[in-house]
């Protein structure tokens, strides 16, 4: 009798021990027929590129891992492989393009040979060999980049003090080629006083294996010119130094501006703390925390507090904000931070001596490295313009008081097509048409007077368009016969 196990012994115990050496891998295995479709996958290809074995056999290998724009050039190559026997390239490695199964591109190295009705193939990830590669190929690219094009001279000796490279500015400095250089002493560039001073601090800098900074002076012709000097140990992976880098910045029209710079800084702060009103920066933590990091001396005027003392506790101005503004000075910085906005407030402190000073604060945000918002601005003191403000309106409310006790008439009606009938009553029938015009002039839009006979004398009429669709009217008698 025949047992239900029997027909599962299909391959020869040879075959089992392959197929279970491809599977133990850690190299990616993949197999082709000569149709370009997947008959074998290994675990460590499913693995490498995402797919699993029942997803993957069956599948084109071209339209699986081969990248779209490589597409049409694998399968031409494939085509030559079936149809001219072209053996390129099986049996060596070669580093390709390939597709993960979530479209990202992996670099892979691969080494491919004939198989039984097609090709096989063992496959192994050099993606992050390759990213590596080309990191340090631009980090390279870019060290090249600085090293010709800074205004420093830059140079590398080793122990005996001989060049071993100098870069762009140094070239251009001593009117050198690099190559030039390469195997030379600083001797052969410089007087031997200049010289002996530059290996002191090199042999200084090799012996204690600490980089050092130092002024140097090296003549041109009549010219003494200074450099600040920084020289750094060049180390083995050891830690053993084998050399020293040399950085030499000019520092001379510095030094020769220094009194030009000290009075162009003089007058800077001069004008800063001669500024209206305060100039500041703020700075808001994303802790919520905030404080001010510069305050010009106009803060005196307006706070009666000294910068200093604003430096060390924000909290002094803040707390000085009007209760009925404070409101609006919370939600005016929270609006300028998120958005980035320009910061626009107007508000009113009370100072410790009971006074209220009157506010107008403007400052341009940016936010830096670490989330915090920073805001450079100025405070202006408006106490005067706003009580001239008050005062103003005050005159202006007395005048209308005014106008409402003398004028004849005084409203705000409807812009219809035509005068009001109480105005209409008040002009007498000869000045009906000039009313009549005047009307249409306000119904434009526009301002507009003129002296009317009335039945009881002259009349001042006066329209003034209000909003969009009503027009205020005043009316003053005049002395005198109509």
């Amino acid at each position: 009798m025949f047992t239900v196990e029997a027909p599962q012994m299909t391959a020869p115990p040879a075959a089992g021990l392959r197929d279970r050496a491809v599977d133990a891998s850690a190299l990616a295995y993949l197999q082709v027929d000569r149709a370009g479709v997947i008959r074998d996958w290994n675990p460590a290809a499913e693995k490498l590129f995402g797919w699993t074995r029942d997803e993957i056999v069956g599948r084109r290998l071209t339209d699986t891992i081969i990248p779209p724009a490589l597409r049409s050039a694998h399968s031409a190559g494939f085509a030559r492989r079936l149809v001219g026997g072209d053996s390129g390239g099986l049996g060596h490695p070669i580093e390709v393009p390939a597709l993960h199964r979530d479209g990202s591109e992996l670099r892979i190295s691969m080494n491919v040979d004939a198989a039984e009705d097609g090709f096989a193939a063992f496959v192994s990830d050099q993606t992050d060999g390759h990213r590596a590669q080309q990191e340090l190929q631009r980090s390279n690219t870019l060290i090249s980049a600085i090293l010709q094009h800074t205004t420093a001279m830059i140079s590398a000796k080793d122990l005996d003090g001989r060049y071993l490279f100098v870069n762009g500015e140094y070239e251009r400095i001593f009117q050198v080629t690099a190559a030039d250089m390469v195997g030379r002493a600083e001797a052969d560039l410089v007087s031997a006083s200049v010289a002996a001073v530059g290996r002191a601090n090199d042999a200084e800098v090799i012996d204690s294996g600490v980089a050092k900074t130092v002024l140097e002076e090296v003549p041109f012709g009549d010219e003494i010119r200074q450099y600040l000097v920084t020289r750094v140990p060049l180390t083995d992976p050891d830690g053993s130094v084998y050399g020293v880098c040399t950085i030499a910045i000019d520092d001379t029209q510095r030094r020769r501006s220094a009194d030009v710079i000290a009075a162009g800084e003089q007058r800077f702060w001069n004008t800063v703390n001669n500024a209206p009103g305060m100039l500041y920066q703020f700075r808001a933590e994303p802790t919520g925390e905030s404080s001010f990091t510069f305050v010009s001396d106009g803060c005196r005027e307006i706070f009666q507090l000294d910068p200093d003392q604003i430096v060390e506790s924000a909290a002094q101005v803040i707390d000085m904000i009007a209760e009925e503004d404070r409101d609006s000075f919370a939600a005016s910085v929270a609006a300028s931070a998120l958005t980035l906005e320009p910061w626009d407030w107007r508000g009113s402190v009370i100072r410790h001596d009971g006074t209220r000073r009157w506010l107008c604060g403007m400052s341009r945000p940016h936010r830096e490295a670490d989330g915090a918002v920073v805001w450079d601005g100025m405070l202006l003191d408006r106490t005067l313009e706003r009580s001239t403000e008050l005062d103003l309106e005050a005159v202006r409310n007395d005048l209308a008081d005014l106008v409402d006790r003398l004028a004849v008439l005084s409203a705000t009606v409807p812009a219809g097509p035509e005068p009001v009938a109480e105005l209409a009553h008040l002009v007498t029938e000869k000045d009906q048409e000039a009313l009549f015009d005047m009307w249409r002039t306000a119904l434009r839009r526009e301002r507009t007077d003129s002296v009317l006979a009335g039945h009881e004398g002259r009349l001042l009429v006066r329209l003034r368009p209000h909003g969009t669709d009503e027009i205020g009217i005043s009316c003053f008698r005049l002395d005198g016969p109509a």
